[in-house]
């Protein structure tokens, strides 16, 4: 056991994380998008309301033995709606991942966390990494932790990227309808109820994480508070704009943001508001940021929205990169929320 935790470093909220690993998380800003966006709210590199102050925020960092070379970057953290899962940056290619790499390094990761202080393992509920980096995990966390892991995927996705390069600008001609469409617009406070509403519903489509609306409303005051949610309003003749589409983005870090949330209800579907949304957002986004990257389920129809918009890589066949949440035993785990 000493030969594998020789290789990692661990950080908290005691020590900091130190400028060698900022460095690295900010040279893969991208794929680290899941980890660094939350790591600087914690230390107030951006804001944030209300001010995080969740006490359980762990780093560990698994670098090549013997040397600093900086290989994986792991998350156990907690954000202002319940614990996330445990979130693995890989800061290598994914072409470098040998067999050999990865049972090295995830052993050493799990046996770090499990001989963390008053660490439990029932805080592992789920793993989300590129998909090698998950399986290996997976198999390590099982020896060491002794809890079976559920074969069926909570997800299994696709990260795609859109850049000022690649975004398509033109949106398709509208279907004739007596519907107008308004203006996408951020929301306002006033919009909490039908975002809670809303919220409720796409967490249901994500099982095991589905919230109540108490939870749901807890987090549509936080997306408006932050500034994180538009809508996209439809008015039909004689009828009150309702609510059609909402887009959250709720990581960003310098030059990325990422598209967090894109949902529609069965009855506004098939009118393009996802599309015109999605669009409007990512225009906006891009005078600020040089890449906005999103998760796409593999089999999420939603795909073909995101090519129109111009993200990458999301055809049969091309180069993408597949990103796996696999979760353990509910019988012996805490589920938390992401």
């Amino acid at each position: 056991m000493p030969g594998l935790l020789s290789s990692i470093q661990h950080f908290d909220l005691s020590t900091g994380i130190p400028k060698d690993v900022w460095t690295a998380l900010y040279a893969n800003a991208a794929r680290a998008n899941l980890i660094l966006p939350h790591a600087e709210k914690v230390f107030g590199r951006q804001k944030f309301i209300p001010k995080i102050d969740a006490t359980e925020q762990h780093w560990l960092v698994y670098s090549k033995p013997g040397t600093s070379e900086i290989q994986f970057i792991l998350s156990c953290t907690e954000g202002p709606l319940g614990k996330y899962p445990i979130f693995i940056v890989p800061t290598v290619p994914i072409a470098v991942l040998t067999p050999n790499l990865l049972k090295n390094s995830m052993e050493a990761l799990c046996s770090a966390l499990l001989n963390e202080p008053g660490f439990k393992r029932e805080r592992v509920f789920s793993v989300f990494s590129v998909e090698p980096v998950t399986k290996a995990f997976v198999l390590a966390w099982e020896k060491y932790a002794k809890i079976d892991h559920i074969k069926e995927p909570y997800y299994t996705a696709i990260f795609s990227m859109c850049t000022a390069n690649t975004l398509i600008r033109q949106q398709r001609a509208a279907r004739a309808s007596e519907d107008v469409a308004l203006e996408p617009r951020p929301a306002v406070e006033q919009d909490v109820e039908n975002i809670a509403v809303l919220c409720y519903e796409f967490a249901a489509t994500s099982p095991p994480f589905v919230i109540s609306i108490e939870k749901a409303r807890e987090e549509a005051r936080l997306l408006i508070a932050n500034k994180q949610v538009w809508v996209h309003e439809i008015q039909r003749r004689n009828g009150k704009p309702e609510i059609a589409t909402i887009v959250t983005v709720t990581r960003k870090s310098e030059g990325v943001a990422a598209i967090t949330k894109v949902y529609t209800p069965e009855k506004w579907r098939g009118k393009g508001c996802a599309e015109r949304l999605v669009r409007h957002v990512c225009i906006e986004l891009l005078e600020k940021y040089k890449k906005i990257v999103l998760y796409v389920g593999v089999d999420n129809s939603a795909k073909i929205v995101y090519d129109r918009v111009g993200f990458q890589d999301l055809n049969e066949g091309s180069p993408s990169e597949r990103w796996l949440e696999i979760g353990f035993d509910q019988a012996k785990v805490e589920l938390g929320h992401w």
